[in-house]
């Protein structure tokens, strides 16, 4: 049996991922501007994304789609 906190250390994600809106399509490269005031960020993905689509982005990828409502940040 491996160890439980290893194991759970695995399940937390590497980067961080944060919530933003398409304002540039030319696929596979985005532009995205992050819900908290960073900026644009250039991001790539494999899956085509319409412009203002809200998605979820970490590092320089966008990871999938994200859902519409208010956005809470939770430090861990």
């Amino acid at each position: 049996m491996g160890n439980a906190l290893q194991r759970l250390i695995g399940l937390l994600p590497k980067e961080a991922e944060f919530i933003g809106t398409i304002q540039y399509v030319d696929h596979p490269n985005y532009k995205v501007l992050v819900v908290d005031g960073t900026g644009l960020v250039m991001c790539t993905s494999a899956t085509k994304y319409a412009l203002d689509a809200r998605v979820f982005v970490a590092g320089n990828e966008i990871k999938r789609s994200a859902p519409d409502g208010p956005v809470l940040q939770i430090d861990v």
